[in-house]
């Protein structure tokens, strides 16, 4: 990039703003304000802001920070906030985690060297894309990047410590889609989070196309719509060529249209050990494309990481909301999940949900749950018409966008 440091990013010409929180020490108040500081208000200088942090532990109220989330995207920021390096702990599913499930961020997984998910990625039907990052397997290549000036940081580069070649983690791979989509952003200058959603799930890359993994939810699925999605990596790599190309062919997205199915009673025990438990249906009459489907969901037990769910479309989809998990011992569950599995799809008739417990002993009750759902779509931008004159005869010419 002829910056004169050595390392080139995703968007070599973007300016660049860090926002220091202690993550160890400071409230969460701290991680709110930062939020909102520069993206709210009559300021929003910062239109873009990365998030390389997260909770280790499910289940984790963090009100204040989604509160900001909410405000800061409704102001045009778009937040990228990392999965989680949770994998094979309690907190690996990432719709477990409060601000990785707020329906306006964008929630980034990792991809390895070796062609599949990092080793560490968390995944959930939230995650919407992937990047590239470092492979916890043997061999694996870390990500090469600036580091902190002399001896301080993570260092490792050969011959040079300001300099890293060890980096990685979702905390890698949230700040590359974040680079990306501020490439983007010089390109539409329009772009704000339901757009860049849409165009990721219009332009990522499919990778790992033979992808079995539990943590799946049964590899890649083809929703109603035609896009296709995995709980590993959402909707696939992301393609900053495709996006940048793609971008200036639309203006924006539709206003949002949001529906509701009010809250649901349901007060019905959850058979114990039983992979069939019990569904509930609701009727959707709702007809706009899909973005996210929100589910929340109200159940008492005695041993929450028993309980796996799994919530169906009209037009036949399922997502697994989130996956049990035995070393989750703590009770009760009132949580809000996401899924982006359903995008574009047409949300107009039944859904189902079904609740099932997978391990014997602990007892519990799914009490109630309702539906919400975000729609709208890309705007085009109008093709430019050319107009033939034939010895008086005006031809139209218009080329359809396919």
């Amino acid at each position: 990039g002829g910056n004169g440091i050595g390392v080139t990013g995703a968007a070599p010409f973007a300016g660049l703003a860090g926002l220091r929180i202690d993550y160890g020490s400071s409230p969460i108040s701290h991680f709110a304000d930062a939020t909102l500081y520069h993206s709210s208000g009559a300021n929003t200088n910062i239109k873009i802001k990365n998030h390389s942090y997260g909770f280790n532990a499910p289940f984790i109220n963090n009100s204040a920070e989604s509160n900001a989330l909410t405000t800061s995207v409704a102001a045009g920021t778009i937040h990228v906030l990392s999965a989680g390096n949770s994998r094979g702990n309690s907190a690996q599913d990432a719709n477990k985690l409060d601000a990785q499930n707020h329906p306006g961020v964008i929630t980034v997984a990792a991809f390895g060297n070796d062609g599949v998910f990092a080793s560490y990625s968390s995944f959930g039907a939230n995650v919407f894309v992937t990047a590239t990052s470092s492979t916890n397997n043997t061999g694996g290549f870390g990500i090469t990047t600036t580091d902190r000036t002399g001896s301080s940081g993570y260092n490792g580069f050969p011959g040079d410590t300001d300099y890293t070649d060890s980096f990685g983690g979702t905390s890698s791979s949230a700040p590359t889609v974040a680079g990306v989509l501020a490439l983007v952003k010089e390109a539409q200058p329009n772009l704000d989070v339901r757009m860049a959603k849409h165009l990721l799930a219009r332009t990522s890359t499919i990778v790992h196309a033979s992808d079995t993994s539990v943590s799946s939810d049964g590899g890649w699925k083809t929703n109603g719509a035609g896009f296709q999605f995995n709980q590993n990596y959402g909707f696939g790599l992301i393609n900053a060529t495709a996006l940048v190309n793609e971008a200036p062919l639309f203006s924006g997205v539709t206003a949002l249209e949001t529906y509701g199915t009010g809250n649901l009673t349901v007060e019905r025990s959850i058979p114990d050990n039983n992979l069939t438990g019990i569904t509930e249906t609701v009727n959707v009459t709702a007809t706009s494309p899909l973005e996210e489907v929100m589910a929340t969901l109200e159940i008492t037990h005695s041993f929450r990481g028993d309980i796996e769910a799994i919530l169906t479309s009209p037009m036949g989809t399922s997502s697994r909301l989130f996956i049990r998990s035995g070393s989750d011992s703590g009770d009760n569950i009132n949580w809000q999940f996401v899924s982006n599995a359903f995008w574009g799809e047409d949300p107009f008739g039944d859904w189902s949900l079904r609740m099932f417990d997978t391990f014997a002993d602990d007892l519990g009750t799914w009490d109630s749950w309702s539906l919400d759902f975000n729609m709208g779509s890309l705007v085009a931008v109008p093709e430019p018409a050319g107009v033939l004159v034939f010895g008086g005869l005006a031809l139209l010419l218009v080329r359809r966008r396919r």
